[in-house]
């Protein structure tokens, strides 16, 4: 009961991170600037809590391998990834870039099947179908919706760019972390090995004068909106552990995957004026959520 609960915590805390962040690249001009708040952030909580649970050793039990792998997963699932997730969500809004990334779960399950010999089954191929026609009916539907509150342009084909992109980054993350942890320690210190790749790589963005001024001009209610996603993200990503350790990754992987359900109900509720609701787009993110569910 209670690994179903924080399953179902994970997917309530990345919604509502979307929801802050939505509110948040509509008052920066480079959205990618996120970046620099919300990666760095989650570094010292994940050191925190091995301290706490007394695995900071397990940091030095991996692999050169392992962390070769892992920091190629942070820097291209955490900096690439989010990134690009940032500025989808500026173009056309949280509901249809959670729509669009979903793409993610595609790329995992090809990638597993070619390079981890992970097998394939009837209800991979019905799943991998559902995710696309969920896709298509969000996509198809929007480029005729008109802009909310002047605020939300259709679906342009920097949009499709950036949601897509989000979506193989994040589908390549897993790949990676698995080949990262295999053999190894403990998932959390692989996720504190990544944010830490992650943030070195992002460091090395700031030698750029552009970048370094770019970030001294986000305001405070942009970074404070920023910080609050970030820390969101950080939240459904520990809750996602807990369920983990609670309850088998049959359970746990569905119940996360509800992500597009809740957005639409937080998005609803807290950031109506500045999504799109209709119903291609409803039905095409239950479509999606119910063919992730099949893929998991």
């Amino acid at each position: 009961m209670f690994g179903s609960l924080f399953a179902l915590l994970t997917a309530c805390s990345f919604a509502m991170s979307s929801i802050f962040t939505r509110r948040a690249v509509l008052k920066v001009s480079d959205a990618s600037l996120g970046t620099l708040i919300t990666i760095p952030l989650a570094v010292p909580f994940f050191f925190l809590f091995l301290a706490v649970t007394g695995q900071l050793r397990s940091i030095i039990s991996f692999s050169w391998q392992g962390y070769v792998w892992l920091s190629l997963a942070g820097i291209i699932h955490f900096v690439i990834g989010r990134s690009f997730s940032y500025k989808c969500v500026q173009l056309v809004g949280a509901n249809i870039a959670a729509i669009l990334r979903r793409v993610n779960i595609l790329v995992t399950v090809i990638l597993g099947i070619y390079l981890l010999n992970e097998p394939l089954s009837w209800k991979i191929a019905i799943g991998v179908l559902l995710v696309i026609s969920g896709i298509t009916l969000a996509g198809f539907n929007s480029q005729k919706a008109k802009n909310t509150g002047g605020r939300i342009s259709k679906i342009s084909a920097k949009a499709f760019f950036y949601g897509f992109g989000n979506g193989v980054a994040w589908g390549l993350g897993p790949i990676f972390i698995k080949l990262g942890l295999k053999g190894s320690g403990s998932p959390i210190a692989g996720a504190f090995i990544t944010f830490i790749a992650a943030t070195a790589f992002l460091s090395l963005s700031l030698v750029h004068k552009g970048r370094r001024t770019s970030i001294t001009q986000i305001t405070g209610k942009a970074a404070g909106l920023f910080l609050i996603s970030g820390l969101l993200s950080w939240a459904a990503n520990l809750f996602r552990f807990v369920a983990l350790s609670l309850a088998p990754a049959s359970i746990v992987a569905p119940l996360a995957s509800t992500v597009p359900v809740f957005l639409l109900v937080f998005s609803f509720l807290l950031n109506r004026n500045l999504e799109i609701f209709n119903l291609p787009i409803i039905i095409g993110a239950v479509t999606v959520v119910v063919g992730s569910v099949l893929l998991v």
